[in-house]
């Protein structure tokens, strides 16, 4: 009995060993799934990332090649601006030098129209000059912006393909170390079942010999029951019959004490009566 309560508790010992170890093992199958769930988002995160981020670039190098090519632009046409401007005022120096050498005043009206003309058009090569200068330094200022932009997108998509070998590495491992633990939880699964099925029968068998040990208790409790109810009739019967005896015994003694008076009575009758004859 005691070796089997013994059994009992060592076999609730083995019962609570496996549930923590399927336990363990299940929180680390959980770990490793919370784990892989995270790669697999990552890497699914990065390549929307890397889409969006090469989307982006092209449309920047586009806007970058259309901003290089108008500041190009600009900058020949600047160019050919001041060309015509130096031109311009190289004309402007020829035609007052020759109206100093002019003394006709049809001439000098008709050099006066030219300086103006030439005048005007000076005027205006300045201000185209002073508008391409500003359209420059514009465009100038939209590339170095749009160039930041390009060089940060492109840290971006190199930083990127760095991340992705670490993350697809994740996820491997954690899908192979998925696959082991999904095993182990099983197979601890099985041994927790089996320490269970072996309790519930060495606790049966307990259970059973406890029933019995308390049924052959009752038995010698109603035996000793019996015992004593038997010892004590008995006991009652005897002081019954030590008393009708001991009364018997009086009554006889009575009786024979009254017989021996009735006789002595009787005898004394007698000596009365020869007594009386004598005389």
């Amino acid at each position: 009995m005691a070796s089997l309560s013994k059994l009992v508790k060592s076999y609730k010992n083995k019962k609570m060993e496996a549930t923590k170890s399927r336990r363990q093992s299940e929180n680390k199958l959980h770990s490793t799934l919370s784990l892989k769930r995270k790669s697999s988002s990552g890497l699914s995160t990065l390549e929307k990332k890397k889409d969006t981020a090469l989307t982006k670039k092209e449309e920047i190098s586009q806007l970058l090649n259309q901003y290089t090519a108008q500041r190009d632009s600009v900058q020949r046409l600047k160019i050919a601006a001041e060309g015509r401007l130096k031109l311009d005022e190289e004309e402007k120096e020829r035609i007052a030098q020759e109206m100093e050498f002019s003394n006709s005043p049809e001439d000098k009206t008709r050099i006066s129209e030219k300086m103006k003309s030439i005048d005007q058009k000076i005027a205006e090569l300045h201000s185209e000059i002073k508008q391409r200068n500003a359209a420059e330094e514009r465009l100038a200022k939209q590339i170095e912006d749009v160039t930041k932009l390009k060089s940060k997108i492109d840290l971006q998509i190199r930083t990127q393909a760095h991340t992705k070998p670490m993350l697809l590495e994740q996820f491997k491992s954690s899908a192979k170390a998925e696959e082991l633990l999904r095993s182990q939880v099983k197979s601890k699964m099985k041994q927790e079942e089996q320490a269970k099925r072996n309790l519930i029968k060495i606790t049966e068998r307990l259970a059973i010999l406890q029933a019995k040990k308390r049924k052959a208790k009752r038995k010698t409790k109603k035996k000793a029951k019996r015992k004593s109810r038997t010892k004590r009739k008995t006991k009652t019967i005897e002081k019954s019959k030590t008393i009708k005896r001991s009364k018997a015994r009086t009554r006889k003694a009575k009786k024979h004490k009254s017989k021996v008076k009735r006789k002595a009575k009787t005898r004394k009758a007698k000596r009365k009566v020869k007594s009386k004859s004598r005389r």
